[in-house]
């Protein structure tokens, strides 16, 4: 009897540890429903610039007119128009949701544009959380000198009085994308949706990017606006890792540009402040590929890379020590701080005004 019950635990033993080794060895099934998801997202999501607007052509504008209510100019109608049998071209017989800012321009903007993807559209959300940055009271007389203390602060950080900082919209931008886009393919009766057409602004487009690539606020300040009705294509690469995991197509869109101006140090002694044009082509940590910006530099400026001792990409900022010794394949003047992070640095750029 004893050895019977002995022989029963053993295998009662044995059978706790198999099923423990395959339960342990099962995905997270959470990781598992992510995973599917994955699957089921949208293949492309277009980001597409309002058109040309009256602020863009009057920036006086913005003192007599709210920021939601200022509207196309005939030129920026028929960019949208233009814009519609481009994205046609991409849609195909694709099915889509159109994703609309609720200002003005974006929705005059939408309107012509969708007379060419008509046949495509499942639904139109009219969603708040893409609109423009908001700037609060721009006929206060000192509003000249908030856009001063912006460029000192930086557009991510700074906050208008009665508006919102370039933070603000990003967290509202990134809860869209979690919240909508993550699920607008999960939701039991509605129609799967190969694609969607986001009509929103020059900032938001960027911000859409930095929450997608995890950009620095740095980086962020590199980029300029999209042009009017210029679009990004974002295609669905599941080879990416995370739950949103686009890649810009640069055949079917337009590709962000951006600039960085560096102090380059020269062998002979000299310096000079240069501009680094397509900065995001550097790999990320961005401030740590120093020969290939030297070639990028050499090439854009006409320029021997040989010549170049090392890259300031901090412009020589206040709280960066020049003496920091880095690795060698870092500029000397790196902070180990940013290194640490993962972080690369940049100078902002001017922005356009007033707005996207």
């Amino acid at each position: 009897m004893q050895a019977l019950l002995t022989g029963a635990l053993a295998g009662a033993l044995a059978g706790f540890a198999v099923a423990t080794f395959l339960f342990t060895r099962r995905e997270n099934p959470a990781l598992a429903f992510a995973r599917a998801a994955r699957q089921l997202l949208p293949r492309r999501i277009i980001l597409v610039r309002h058109g040309e607007s009256q602020g863009n052509t009057d920036s006086s504008l913005y003192r007599s007119k709210a920021d939601n209510l200022i509207e196309l100019t005939p030129r920026g109608c028929d960019q949208a128009t233009a814009a519609g049998e481009r994205i046609k071209a991409i849609l195909g017989d694709q099915r889509a949701h159109l994703v609309v800012s609720p200002f003005e321009r974006t929705l005059q903007t939408a309107r012509y544009l969708r007379s060419a993807i008509e046949d495509n559209l499942i639904h139109t959300y009219v969603e708040p959380r893409v609109r423009e940055q908001e700037f609060g009271n721009l006929q206060d007389d000192e509003f000249s000198r908030y856009r001063a203390e912006q460029q000192r602060v930086g557009r991510f950080f700074y906050r208008f009085p009665t508006g919102e900082s370039g933070a603000d919209v990003y967290g509202r931008t990134k809860q869209w994308l979690d919240t909508f886009v993550c699920s607008v393919n999960l939701r039991p009766g509605v129609e799967h949706a190969d694609a969607l057409v986001v009509v929103t602004h020059g900032l938001t487009m960027r911000l859409v990017l930095m929450a997608m690539y995890g950009w620095s606020p740095n980086t962020f300040s590199t980029i300029w606006n999209a042009g009017n009705c210029e679009h990004f294509v974002l295609k669905l690469d599941e080879t990416k890792a995370g739950n949103l995991p686009y890649s810009l197509d640069k055949d079917e869109g337009a590709v962000p540009r951006s600039a960085l101006d560096v102090l380059v140090s020269f062998r002979d002694g000299s310096t000079e402040t240069l501009r680094l044009d397509d900065y995001l082509a550097l790999a990320p940590p961005r401030s740590t590929r120093t020969a290939e910006a030297a070639r990028m530099l050499a090439k854009q400026h006409g320029r021997d890379a040989a010549s170049i001792e090392s890259i300031d990409f901090f412009a020589c900022r206040a709280g960066f020590n020049p003496n920091v010794v880095s690795p060698p394949s870092s500029v000397r003047r790196l902070s180990l701080d940013v290194l640490a992070l993962g972080w690369d640095s940049s100078v902002s750029l001017r922005e356009e005004l007033p707005a996207s």
